[in-house]
């Protein structure tokens, strides 16, 4: 079992619950589980970068080999933001 950490900016925890209750089962207290994987999500802080404050959140996440590349790829995808 592979375990990652990630921390991603710009996005409320909300969408990630959202994510993650579609993708399998919620267990509670910002726990999610399913075929091959369980991901605990943090709180929402706030990090600085330079002067601007950016929503952050905390991920660790686990995952059976099998399905890693593929897991962590779509995860990316549906979380990726264009800007400019």
């Amino acid at each position: 079992m592979l375990h990652i950490k990630k921390t991603y900016s710009s996005f409320d925890r909300e969408e990630f619950v959202e994510y993650f209750t579609d993708k399998g089962n919620d267990l509670g207290a910002g726990r999610f589980a399913g075929e091959g994987w369980e991901v605990e999500l943090g709180e929402e802080f706030k990090r600085m970068v330079g002067a601007f404050p950016f929503k952050s959140l905390k991920l660790e996440i686990w995952l059976s080999e099998e399905i890693s590349e593929e897991f962590l790829e779509d995860l990316r995808r549906s979380f990726l933001r264009g800007g400019g």
